[in-house]
């Protein structure tokens, strides 16, 4: 499994001036605990050092360690003892998983920074979890690292190796070969299918490619379990009256996005969300809750492209998303049958522009944009350096012209503008319009770097 987060958890390792303790946050069953192992034995146990694995949720008699002392030396002399092995501090690599079931474990990275800087210990846990916990970090004493479900890139690296190639050496000057093209697209709507969560992919991949219906059924039960799991952690970490706002709002984030009848994802509406209240301060709570957890995407609404753009967005008008395009259609019920034959109508709008804002977060990770200004609107604005790149979103077939984006152009002049939709790479050179497959969005900073 390639997942770009080793290559993050390495830039760490190496950074020697500025590493501390590194917290890695991520929503349930993005695959956080694989990534931790997989570069602990890559990076540490292929060279010859040793990778120490502590599970809190399944390691409870560990806990009295931390419980009873603070001290790292003190610390490490106990876990050899529990453990009955050796960790050498100036090589090893120690790992605390599911740390937000231990507290007092989490204080304690404040004092490896302090007294013992040469040992490599990452600390992981489920983003609900540490945000409950968030008080016990010491800040300024660890460095944090999110992790976020899989790309259509990882995805497409995993199933497809062949196709993957193409992805990864694209280089926003060449189009596709047609028949590589036709084969990302149908890749493409599998992954509207699977979304990439690990799980859900290793399920699909088991009938992968002899039986896709059944794969999909497959994928589909995981998909629900893991929604059920969502549910059962916002009792445990936000309580059970708080719990069932949050389930309304969670609820009414898919329900909004399936009713765009237009091609555009339309701002949240806040009125009945939570039955017999109204207004954003009714759901204020339960909405920040939900994206803070990294389940939900906010992007708020500029209404005019200038710097700095969230000075020209209302705090009021935002339109939100789902993590994963994949739990977002098995929380809908879309037929399997309707998504694999594409017979989704206005549907594909939304399903677009959700992986589009899921793909530009895990890049950029931080709040979305987008413009309305009058009658138009552009799904998502970037800033690129100085620039201000508008991002639009087509799911027609056909390459169409778009009056916002050309409006956009008129009034900004911006030296990009990207158009993302189902066909092939092209350009328009006299209004600067890069149209570019949305399959490629995962690497869409990437290529405004090239463009630069």
């Amino acid at each position: 499994m390639k997942r770009t987060i080793i290559n993050k958890l390495l830039q760490w390792k190496q950074d020697i001036s500025r590493k501390k303790p590194l917290v890695l946050k991520g929503a349930r069953q993005v695959g956080k605990t694989w990534a931790l192992q997989e570069f602990g034995r890559k990076y540490y146990e292929e060279e010859g050092y040793s990778c120490h694995y502590i599970d809190f949720r399944e390691s409870k008699n560990i806990h009295s360690i931390f419980q009873e002392t603070s001290d790292p030396g003190e610390i490490i002399n106990l876990l050899q003892f529990q453990l009955r092995t050796h960790i050498a501090t100036e090589n090893d690599l120690l790992i605390f998983d599911e740390i937000q079931e231990c507290p007092e474990a989490i204080t304690t990275l404040k004092y490896f920074e302090q007294n013992l800087k040469e040992l490599d210990i990452i600390a992981a846990g489920s983003h609900m979890g540490l945000m409950k916990n968030e008080e016990a970090f010491p800040v300024g004493k660890v460095n944090f690292l999110y992790m976020f479900p899989m790309s259509f890139g990882e995805f497409v690296s995993e199933i497809d190796p062949a196709a993957y190639y193409y992805l990864d050496n694209f280089d926003f000057k060449t189009p596709f070969p047609t028949i590589v093209h036709e084969k990302l697209l149908e890749l493409f709507t599998i992954y509207s299918l699977t979304g990439g969560l690990p799980e859900v992919i290793n399920a699909f991949m088991e009938k992968w490619p002899e039986d896709i219906r059944n794969g999909a059924l497959a994928a589909r039960k995981v998909q629900e379990e893991l929604v059920v799991g969502y549910r059962a952690d916002f009792a445990k970490y936000s309580g059970v009256v708080n719990a069932n706002h949050i389930n309304y709002v969670f609820d009414a984030v898919p329900s909004q996005l399936s009713k765009a009848l237009t091609e555009s994802v339309k701002k949240f509406q806040f009125k009945n969300v939570i039955p017999g209240r109204k207004g954003l301060d009714s759901i204020r709570g339960p909405l920040s809750w939900l994206i803070e957890s990294r389940l939900c995407l906010k992007s708020s609404i500029a209404v005019k492209a200038a710097h700095p753009l969230m000075s020209y967005c209302d705090g009021n008008k935002f339109k939100v998303f789902l993590f994963d395009i994949g739990i977002l259609n098995c929380m809908l019920n879309i037929p399997i049958d309707v998504i694999l034959s594409e017979k989704l109508g206005s549907y594909k709008g939304f399903m677009l522009e959700n992986i589009v804002a899921q793909e530009l977060f895990f890049q950029t990770n931080r709040e979305l944009i987008s413009w309305t200004e009058g009658t138009s609107e552009i799904e998502f604005l970037i800033t690129n350096g100085a620039d201000i790149v508008p991002v639009e979103v087509k799911s027609a077939a056909r390459n169409r012209r778009s009056k916002s984006l050309d409006a956009f152009i008129d009034r900004y002049s911006p030296s990009t503008a990207i158009k993302l939709s189902r066909q092939n790479l092209g350009e328009n050179p006299k209004r600067k319009i890069y149209s570019w497959p949305v399959y490629i969005s995962y690497k869409l900073m990437s290529g405004l770097q090239l463009h630069e």
